[in-house]
């Protein structure tokens, strides 16, 4: 499966799944997160979508690899997650 760099925009990412967001480009986000941000700690959650728990369980996956504490929250609205970072 190919990951597209098209979801990516300048204070999100978004797109269609799996065309532009897909299983790949999850796992990639979670490889280089951590990194890129000094996170040693994450909170993540999905929508009602279908496609939320597949990428999930992707990003999830690396992130854990990378040696980040994943905070699932399960399916949620955004305000949730931001209630739960800073938190």
């Amino acid at each position: 499966m190919r990951y597209c760099t098209e979801a990516f925009g300048a204070y999100d990412i978004r797109g269609i799944y799996p065309q532009t967001i897909n299983e790949e480009l999850a796992y990639r986000i979670g490889r280089f997160f951590p990194d890129l941000f000094g996170a040693g700690r994450v909170v993540v959650g999905n929508d009602i979508r279908l496609s939320g728990p597949v990428l999930k369980r992707a990003l999830v996956r690396d992130l854990r690899e990378s040696g980040c504490d994943v905070l699932d929250v399960g399916q949620c609205g955004t305000e949730m997650i931001y209630f739960a970072t800073a938190h």
